[in-house]
């Protein structure tokens, strides 16, 4: 195993350990994955590696003032939820994913009879300029059906939570753009919770749920309760 195979895995380690919402098992088995085709990549350092980071990561997290900036932004993607903005944290590498991450959930939801207005979500390349020196993080966003007046509202709704929740946020008002959070100071340690599908649902379906839907939800279990 080279030194710069070493490299490589200890930058994405550092990162994702910062971003906070791998542990041990996980991270261990991505970074893995990166270098599937190295014959000699030695998983067991790379495993101690791991524990010796997150060890340390979690140990900082202790002092951190709360709440920390995650935390308000989980309170923020709640309340939007709530209001019938399903809202993703980490959704995927890239802004295709998280539009088919989010995109895929308002498809479950119109299956138990929910419809929601529309979608926001931040990616893993969102979360590494958040963590570099830029400190801002992008929210992506769009309406249900693509509609420029209401995304436009969903923008709008977006913006109002965040600044009630304490956050800085700059748009230019074009549907083409998607939000900024700045000056955002991410803090997040390792705490096996689901903040994508299974937080949306349950918050959507308590707050949302259609009258006499026992039935549809019987025949047409959304894909997250099947396991």
């Amino acid at each position: 195993m080279t030194d710069e195979i070493k490299k490589e895995a200890i930058e994405q380690l550092e990162k994702d350990v910062l971003f906070g919402f791998e542990n041990g098992d996980d991270l261990l088995e991505s970074i893995s994955e990166m270098f599937y085709d190295e014959t000699d990549f030695d998983e067991n350092w790379l495993k101690k590696e791991i524990d010796i980071r997150l060890k340390n990561h979690q140990k900082e997290s202790r002092s951190w003032e709360k709440p920390t900036d995650f935390e308000r932004l989980v309170k923020s993607f709640d309340e939007l939820n709530e209001n019938k903005i399903v809202s993703l944290h980490r959704a995927g590498y890239t802004k295709s994913d998280g539009e088919e991450d989010c995109s895929e959930i308002i498809d479950e939801l119109k299956v138990i009879g929910i419809s929601v207005n529309g979608y926001c979500y931040y990616h893993t390349q969102d979360l590494e300029r958040a963590i570099g020196k830029e400190k801002m993080l992008f929210i992506g966003f769009d309406s249900y059906n693509r509609d420029d007046g209401l995304a436009k509202e969903v923008a709008e709704k977006i913006i109002s939570v965040l600044t009630n929740n304490g956050f800085k946020t700059k748009w230019n008002g074009s549907i083409d753009t998607r939000i900024e959070i700045l000056n955002i100071d991410w803090k997040k340690a390792v705490d096996n919770i689901d903040y994508n599908y299974s937080r949306v649902f349950d918050i959507i379906e308590k707050h949302h749920k259609p009258v006499n839907n026992e039935k549809i939800k019987a025949d047409n279990k959304p894909f997250w309760k099947i396991w």
